[in-house]
């Protein structure tokens, strides 16, 4: 009797381990070699800003760190640990504008080494936006109808984020790690290694 239970928890345990790897191993997901693990789209990187971004300041060239505020995970293994510093390079930056446009900087991002010497690519740019300017809008709401257009010749808000200023970085598009799940389970294992050597 004893012996069944452990082959049919052992039986549970192998089809919950495959039913959770092909939440992140790539079968036919766009994009993704199949069989390698990625990153799915939607995924929410929060960078933590190193250093002052100031729309007035900043200009296309100039390079942007951050450091990775949670662990990144992929099959319950870490592949890109918190802390982590992520540097990238400003392509696109311009002030506020009339018509209530806001400033706008692009960062893209250098490439990231996993701790087995892997690159990982972040093709899509880190997007910071300056506020809307809601103040303005409600003037030229309240002009209403006198003045229709009054709020567009005023500027939008200008970018000014002090270091420490977390930036949400949310992927488009899933990101092939190029690594097949042997590659996971020897990562984890590096990690443990290292752990018990702490």
């Amino acid at each position: 009797m004893k012996l069944i239970k452990i082959y049919l928890l052992g039986l549970l345990t192998a089809c919950l381990l495959l039913f959770n790897a092909q939440a992140a191993l790539a079968e036919e997901i766009d994009g993704v070699e199949p069989g390698n693990a990625y990153i799915p789209e939607d995924t929410v990187l929060n960078l933590v800003l190193l250093q002052k971004l100031d729309s007035n300041v900043n200009k296309k060239g100039d390079t942007v760190n951050f450091e990775l505020k949670d662990d990144l995970a992929v099959e319950n293994i870490v592949i890109i640990p918190k802390g982590t510093k992520f540097s990238g390079v400003i392509r696109k930056a311009h002030g506020s504008r009339i018509f209530n446009q806001s400033a706008v900087i692009r960062v893209k991002l250098d490439d990231v080494l996993l701790a087995n010497g892997k690159a990982v690519s972040f093709p899509q740019d880190v997007k910071i936006k300056g506020g809307i300017n809601y103040a303005n809008m409600a003037v030229s709401t309240a002009i209403g109808f006198v003045v229709p257009l009054s709020g567009m010749f005023f500027k939008g808000r200008e970018i000014d984020c002090p270091p420490g200023t977390i930036i949400d970085y949310e992927l488009d598009d899933n990101i092939d790690l190029g690594l097949t799940k042997m590659d996971l389970v020897q990562m984890k294992s590096a990690e443990r290694a290292e752990n018990a050597a702490a």
